[in-house]
């Protein structure tokens, strides 16, 4: 940054701060011929706590940090107290997403949603239009649990242009459009906006979260590609030899989600959305659809703290929330 662009910090808000004596000499000692001393304790937090946040651009940082401060007092005239400073991340209990997440494990049995994109389109721009059309199936859920295979269904219909067919001749080797032949032709990610309220002004930045398909990389979970032959659909007006081909092709798997949960607070509030988008050659023929979403923990009970490294249970975080010697940088 040039010396005519400031650094500044825009707005700091200590909202949670809990004391808690957890050890004096007179109380305990370790266990004979062992140094080392180990004090389980348990901090409560208020049920409307925001959970772990991060967010950094160019022009934006934003962040919700949670950490436990340990403090050793020291007696004597030249000694120093000493502290620790340990991240840890935090999500709010969240029931409903338990009770949706149990019956996704299971296998959901309950109704479905489904937003549909369909588009008329060309490759050149003269000639008669085809069709394509875009259903994305998710489950109708309240809100999206993390940690949870999520499944989904991804529908691409395309029916060509006005053609002519002698016979049982099958479609020819030119036919426009073509339904994807694989993943890899889809792209489909988590999206968020995050609402930024300063006493400056207001900024709404959005960001890539994660992938669910992308034409980078391969899916994970893997998805399941099924494609119907070409089917031929005559002409209105019982002309045989006019109409038109069709096809479909559907991609299943699941999603997994890791992100921070939908939240708001006076300075922050961040929203969800699912976009997928399919490009067909020409120009603008782009199928596209979003959906938002609400994303809750689906947690309704915290994990023992000596089993974070352990649990596959983490929320994604930029990698300085857990390096507090860069807290007071930012």
């Amino acid at each position: 940054m040039g010396k005519e662009v400031d650094c500044f910090k825009v707005d700091t808000n200590d909202f949670l701060r809990k004391a808690v004596a957890v050890w004096s000499k007179a109380r305990s000692a370790p266990p004979q011929g062992d140094h080392i001393l180990r004090l389980p304790f348990s901090v409560h937090l208020p049920e409307d706590a925001p959970p772990s946040f991060g967010f950094e651009t160019f022009m934006n940082n934003a962040y919700v940090r949670y950490a436990v401060v340990v403090t050793g007092a020291r007696t004597g005239t030249f000694a120093v107290d000493r502290t620790i400073r340990v991240p840890v991340a935090v999500a709010a209990p969240d029931p409903l997403g338990a009770a949706l997440r149990s019956e996704l494990k299971l296998g959901w049995q309950g109704d479905w949603g489904r937003i549909t994109a369909q588009e008329r389109m060309r490759k050149m721009p003269w000639g008669e239009y085809a069709t394509a059309k875009m259903e994305l199936l998710v489950p109708h859920l309240d809100t999206f649990p993390l940690f949870t295979p999520v499944p989904y269904s991804i529908i691409i219909t395309t029916t060509s242009a006005p053609v002519k067919r002698k016979g049982n001749a099958p479609p020819p080797p030119d036919l426009f459009p073509l339904v994807p032949r694989s993943a890899s032709e889809i792209d489909f990610d988590l999206r968020r906006f995050v609402d930024l309220q300063t006493p400056y002004f207001p900024s709404n930045p959005e960001e890539h979260v994660a992938d669910v398909i992308s034409k980078a990389h391969a899916p994970s979970p893997p998805v399941e590609v099924e494609i119907t032959d070409y089917m031929w659909i005559p002409a209105e007006g019982g002309k045989e030899d006019k109409g038109c081909w069709m096809q479909e092709a559907t991609f299943s798997s699941s999603m997994i989600l890791r992100c921070t949960p939908t939240f708001l607070t006076e300075e922050i509030k961040i929203k969800y959305l699912l976009q997928l988008k399919v490009d067909f050659p020409g120009l603008g023929n782009t199928l596209r659809v979003e959906l938002p979403i609400q994303i809750g923990s689906g947690l309704e009970t915290s994990m023992p703290f000596d089993q974070r490294a352990l649990a596959p249970l983490m929320i994604d975080l930029p990698s300085t929330y857990w390096d507090p010697s860069k807290w007071q940088e930012q």
